[in-house]
């Protein structure tokens, strides 16, 4: 194949770049399987490779940022694409470029250019030059007016090879202003295959060979290029669709020397991928988000790759090759389809009648929409490459290695039938196991242990990670979070066949006693939810009738606040109270009292209930005598502390006054006696300071 004219910088072609020597430090690393060697140069370019592929980037000043990507060691089973281009540009990239589009200006990303493409965009400053790191990825940044615009290159798998023969080509960007803008970007990939300069694209069923803009549903998940079936020498491919990233609004496919001449939008034009006024065909890739706000301190990431695209070939007269992802996954919500793609080429010297494309699935996978498994091509001529496609889709009936075949045939060609082997995961599938203390025991009227865990295995039995996994516990009455404990508790991953364990901490209040049933749910965007029960026997406590506080002091300064006493009467837990009777003794020496009060536990809805009596006072015998509380027509009273009686006393002397409850008749529902346990009070005052 012909190498493509001589293009200059600065007239209608692009020129070769010129080679420079370089001063560089080599260093390796072992990232996973590939072996990774980057090299950080003073001059020309900064490369990191792995045994798939190479990506370069321009080192500046001019043109700095600017980069191409090549193969090394290609697809393993290939030796005829070893050390072939991918993007143009091996020496000194500057033909792919990156616009930034803010309030409608087209600022360049990297160092200036004396060069065509780009030339007419605006251009910031280079905040940090292109630097290759220990992480396998390549870093550079501009300031562009209002923004910080962030560069990140690096390798990924390819969806349909499964190796790291990808480059991941991202931006960042930040707004850097103390007002919002409207931000786009544009990448510009002046694609090559080997000594090919102008290959069709293949989009889906289509061969691309002249100008055209892609948008909406038309947008593929990924795009390739190749010059033969039957006898390849490399296989491009971009990927627009990824998880976790902002797929390009548009793409457009045309000559760049267009691309290079205008920054942002143009009007298509309406030819192949020749350059305006020469005869070498010379195709470029424009990847463009479209602007949107993006506010003060905000920040955008765009992503998309470009690399080494797998297609599964059998070579005869009818050359078949098929290209779908290497591996789908299935989805309890929604299953997403996915694309096949059949490339036939006729190898012979005669035209091909009546060809027709047929896919066979297994088990497992299933047309979408019901749709024909057979596509009629008509005829392909000599040397001729056709395609057909359709939408697949998993359909949860088998999961694994999966294998289909798409068969070629003719009237008057020997038919070919290609396989390709497709790895369906399982959705995650979450679990739970709970373990938890089954009954509570008592120990001196409290429960042991008290408070008690709850511990939740949520188990991942999928074969893809769970993501963004949360527990959630619900607590019947009668059980309760420790303070500052939250119900909802987060994870980011759970990878396959792993689990992660949840913990709260809880209390038994004691208000609700027998089998205490509780509930843990977890859920993650893509997992069914799942839940798990469980149940804690909790015994009753015997409710404790006590002062509050039960013992104090405070300093004797008469006729000042310092000196007022506020007691309370408490009893923990009620457990459907209804009324008390009891009366007060205390030291008249040492305290006085000055009046009483009801508790809220005789007070409902804002309404005082009765009968009640607030008792009499005796100072001269120390005693508060018959206090009488009922509940009257309100329904029994279950709270963890119900407050039945509060008086205030003022120290009178130095000393310390019992505080005794005598006479004491705690009333349940329908006026049933309450067994309790009493406990005495006290007050100590002390002598002046």
């Amino acid at each position: 194949m012909p190498m493509p004219a001589t293009r200059s910088a600065f007239g209608g072609g692009r020129g070769f770049a010129r080679p420079t020597a370089l001063a560089a430090a080599a260093c390796l690393l072992l990232v996973g399987s590939p072996l990774i060697a980057w090299t950080q140069a003073d001059k020309g370019v900064v490369s990191i490779s792995n045994e798939f592929i190479k990506i370069r980037v321009n080192a500046g000043p001019e043109n700095a940022g600017r980069f191409a990507v090549g193969t090394t060691g290609g697809d393993p089973t290939r030796a005829s694409d070893d050390n072939k281009v991918l993007i143009y540009g091996s020496s000194e990239p500057w033909t792919s470029y990156t616009t930034v589009f803010v309030d409608g200006k087209s600022w360049i990303f990297g160092g200036p250019t004396e060069k065509r493409a780009g030339k007419s965009g605006a251009y910031g400053t280079v905040t940090q030059p292109p630097t290759a790191s220990e992480g396998a990825k390549i870093v550079c940044a501009s300031r562009l007016g209002p923004v910080e615009v962030t560069q990140e290159l690096g390798f990924a798998r390819s969806i349909t090879t499964r190796m790291l023969d990808t480059a991941r080509i991202s931006y960042t960007v930040a707004n850097k202003d103390s007002a919002p803008h409207a931000v786009g970007l544009r990448i510009t990939l002046d694609t090559m295959l080997g000594d090919n300069d102008g290959a069709p694209l293949r989009i889906g069923d289509r061969a691309v060979t002249a100008a055209t803009s892609l948008s909406g549903a038309a947008l593929p998940d990924y795009w390739q290029a190749f010059d033969s079936l039957s006898n390849p020498t490399v296989t491009a491919q971009g990927t627009l669709r990824a998880p976790d990233v902002r797929s390009p609004d548009r793409m457009i496919a045309v000559d760049w020397g267009t691309a290079a001449d205008h920054p942002w939008d143009f009007d298509v034009p309406n030819r192949d991928f020749t350059r305006a006024g020469e005869a070498e065909l010379d195709s470029a890739a424009l990847l463009i988000w479209d602007p949107q706000p993006l506010g003060t301190g905000e920040t955008r990431t765009y992503t998309t790759f470009y690399g080494l695209g797998g297609i599964t070939l059998s070579p005869g007269g009818l050359s078949v090759g098929v290209t779908a992802p290497a591996e789908v996954s299935l989805s309890y919500a929604e299953v997403q389809p996915f694309s096949v793609v059949a490339y036939i080429e006729n190898s012979g010297g005669f035209e091909a009648r009546d060809v027709a494309a047929t896919i066979e699935l297994p088990t497992g996978l299933t047309l979408v929409g019901g749709a024909n498994p057979s596509r009629a091509i008509t005829s392909v001529a000599p040397k001729g490459t056709t395609s057909a496609a359709w939408m697949v889709k998993p359909d949860g009936k088998q999961a694994g290695a999966l294998k289909f075949a798409v068969t070629a045939s003719s009237s008057n060609v020997e038919p070919n039938r290609v396989e390709r082997e497709i790895l369906v995961h399982t959705p995650p599938a979450l679990g739970i196991r709970i373990e938890a203390p089954a009954a509570l025991d008592v120990v001196n009227n409290r429960y042991s242990p008290n408070p008690f865990e709850v511990k939740a295995i949520v188990t991942n039995s999928g074969t893809l990670p769970a993501q963004a996994v949360t527990a959630v516990i619900a607590l019947p009455p009668g059980l309760e979070l420790v303070e500052g404990e939250k119900p909802v508790l987060g994870v980011k991953t759970i990878p396959a066949e792993k689990s992660n364990a949840f913990v709260w901490r809880v209390n038994a209040t004691g208000l609700h006693i027998g089998a205490l049933a509780y509930q843990v749910s977890a859920e993650s965007p893509v997992a069914k939810p799942a839940q798990a029960k469980g149940a804690i026997s909790v015994p009753m406590l015997t409710p404790e009738l006590r002062f509050f506080p039960e013992a104090q002091t405070v300093p004797l300064k008469v006729n000042d606040e310092a000196a007022i006493i506020p007691i309370e009467v408490r009893l923990s837990p009620a457990r459907e109270f209804f009324g008390a009777r009891f009366t007060i003794s205390y030291d008249p020496k040492v305290i006085e009292p000055l009046f009483t009060s009801r508790g809220v536990a005789f007070v409902e809805q804002g309404k005082l209930l009765s009968p009640w009596n607030s008792g009499a006072i005796n100072h001269a015998a120390g005693v508060i005598g018959r206090v009488e509380g009922l509940r009257g027509d309100a329904p029994p009273l279950t709270m963890l502390n119900a407050s039945l009686f509060m008086v205030t006393f003022r120290a009178v002397a130095p000393g310390t006054s019992p505080l005794v409850l005598k006479e004491v008749e705690v009333l349940g529902t329908g006026g049933a006696k309450i067994e309790f346990k009493q406990f005495d009070g006290a007050v100590t005052v002390a002598p002046a300071p």
